[in-house]
């Protein structure tokens, strides 16, 4: 089942993991049942209502001092059938290096429903925000805080610990670490963060930069891990200051993106959804420490007892009992047993969710074996490029050495440009407006930059913002290739298809010279297609853009970059960016 939550941290002393476990687990189910209770003392399998139910799993061994506590709750959403599941998992064992520790997960599973292109979104999980009130949190070096640590430079010691922080080899989330801007206090810059963040909770450690320490911060920090001025740098997990390419692992949002993505201590929403994607990617993707599997194989052998029998779901002003012993390991005390409709019911239902899971399988197996054939086209395309230009490289120097020119044939050439792909949007954003990389292309998509921020946050984002830097390089280099031939009567279309020898293309399948006659000929429709352009490329200032490229072919978002060729004699030779962002409407959509 999806996991769409996750935050690991050690609880630190004076409080008691699995007391404070307990009592914060207790308070927050009490708030989410209507003031319903479950005795939580002893292993249990309860049922608060028809679509709630609470398991209570402890594993103790007073003789080694080792306490073990899993609390799981389980809910069905009345709307849409979203099973959601939350477990929290507290570790009392001496000794080990997961000692205090609380492991909080929360799993959405949709029976039924398309596959999700991205993880949903979850709002802020109290449980863990009452653990971050409660009690002094840390992951590693790092401390996990509702709202972010306000570092000032006044204070070496909150100095050192924000680089312990940021260097510290054993964290495993993300830390987010931005400076206070010019028109702000520290403290309303904190309250702006904060909301921004707010979804991450628990899944990062913020601090925000009173200007003196960002001074002395930038002063111990090589250059390209700079925090800027009213951006945001986050610091990924092994953190390598002496390497030179790891700085591109660490997000950053320019000062200049920030800014324009704010009005005083209003940030706009996408940014919190580009930080809440990276950071949680972080903490989702990474492998459970070892200690913690090996913990969670035991509690799930001590679950399935408990799930021996099943649950009978009865309607009751309290919780109902379905399984209770006094310890994890003890003999069984009382069950209620299910009638036999209920437990039809309950089968039923269970065939019926996975019936859809299995239909959800098989379209994502369909929709990954159709993108692994495009991709192996690709390459296929790729590799046949690739051995012609091995092929006449050796044919030059042949032909070299032919006319005595020994040394040159066998020259080695000069280091190729780098030309790695952006990370994200925001990188592609600052990208596509460094002239030198793109002089043949002018971008007017100014006024509808929420277009392309509103892409970030996907899981696709990398592969989206990758294709549209190529359709770039692409378009660009068109236009080169028609000052540099002005004979060659090639469309587009033609360049894609027959690449010539040091220009850029991309599949010819990926453009769409035109909209369908429905959405051309609608002025619903074709007027969502209007875009800017300069007034010596029309006097309106703007002016339809048909021509597009496909971002990608999936049911969804589907990105696509509209663009207008003004090029040809007495024109200004540039192909103008009108649009950038989600697909826009069609007549099946409309």
């Amino acid at each position: 089942m999806p996991l769409v939550y996750r935050t690991i941290f050690t609880v630190s002393p004076p409080h008691d993991v699995i007391d404070l476990s307990l009592d914060t687990f207790s308070t927050w189910l009490a708030h989410k049942s209507g003031g319903k209770h479950v005795d939580v003392r002893r292993s249990g399998h309860y049922a608060l209502d028809h679509r709630y139910t609470v398991k209570v799993i402890r594993h103790e061994n007073p003789d080694e001092d080792i306490r073990f506590l899993r609390l799981k709750t389980e809910s069905t959403h009345d709307r849409d059938g979203t099973v959601w599941r939350t477990v929290l998992t507290a570790v009392s064992d001496p000794g080990r290096a997961s000692d205090r520790t609380v492991w909080v997960d929360m799993t959405a599973d949709q029976p039924g429903e398309e596959p999700e292109e991205e993880r949903l979104e979850v709002v802020r999980p109290k449980l863990v925000r009452s653990f971050l009130n409660a009690a002094r949190c840390s992951d590693g070096a790092a401390v996990l805080t509702e709202e972010p640590v306000i570092v000032r430079g006044r204070d070496e010691q909150a100095v050192d610990a924000l680089l312990a922080a940021i260097g510290d080899d054993t964290r495993r989330m993300a830390v987010i670490v931005t400076g206070a801007p010019a028109d702000l206090t520290v403290v309303g810059w904190r309250a702006a963060m904060t909301q921004v963040l707010k979804f991450a909770c628990g899944m990062y450690a913020g601090y925000v930069l009173d200007r003196a320490a960002q001074e002395r911060v930038a002063a111990r920090l090589p250059k390209d891990f700079d925090v800027p001025v009213g951006g945001v740098r986050t610091f990924r997990p092994g953190v390598r200051l002496s390497d030179p390419g790891d700085p591109l692992r660490h997000p950053r949002l320019s000062t200049r993106s920030m800014d324009a993505a704010r009005t005083g201590g209003m940030v706009r929403s996408w940014v919190g959804r580009a930080l809440v994607h990276s950071v949680r990617e972080v903490i989702l993707d990474a492998p459970l420490p070892g200690e913690l599997r090996s913990l969670d194989s035991l509690l799930n052998e001590e679950e399935a007892e408990l799930s021996a029998l099943p649950a009978g779901l009865t309607l009751s002003p309290r919780a109902t009992v379905v399984y209770s012993t006094e310890s994890a390991t003890a003999s069984r005390l009382s069950v209620v047993p299910p009638t036999g409709q209920d437990r039809t019911t309950e089968l039923t239902g269970e065939i019926k969710r996975r019936n859809a899971r299995i239909a959800e399988l098989e379209k994502e197996r369909e929709r990954l074996l159709a993108e692994l054939a495009e991709t192996e086209e690709e390459r296929d395309q790729f590799q046949e490029q690739l051995r012609a230009a091995r092929h006449e490289n050796t044919w030059l120097r042949d032909q070299l050495r032919r006319i005595g020119q020994y040394a040159l044939a066998g020259a080695k050439p000069p280091v190729a440009p780098s030309e790695r792909p952006p990370n994200d949007f925001q990188e592609l954003l600052e990208r596509m407006t460094d002239h030198a990389a793109f002089p043949y292309l002018h971008m007017t998509i100014d006024d509808s930059l929420d277009d392309v921020r509103e892409l970030s946050g996907n899981k696709k984002e990398r592969l989206w913002a990758t294709k549209a830097w190529e359709a770039l390089r692409a378009l660009n280099d068109y236009v080169r290739y028609q000052l540099t031939h002005p004979d060659n009567g090639k469309t587009l279309h033609d360049y894609l298809r027959d690449q010539p020898d040091g220009f850029h293309t991309i599949p010819v399948k990926r453009m769409a010279a035109h909209e369908s006659d429905t959405v051309q000929n609608r002025a619903k429709l074709s007027g969502k297609r209007v875009f800017r352009v300069p007034a010596e490329v029309h006097p309106d200032g703007e002016v339809p853009m048909f021509a597009h490229i496909k971002l990608d072919t999936e049911y969804g978002i589907c990105p696509r970059l509209y663009y207008y060729p003004d090029l040809g004699p007495g024109r200004t030779n540039r192909i103008y960016i009108g649009y950038l962002g989600r697909h826009l409407r069609v007549h099946s959509t409309n």
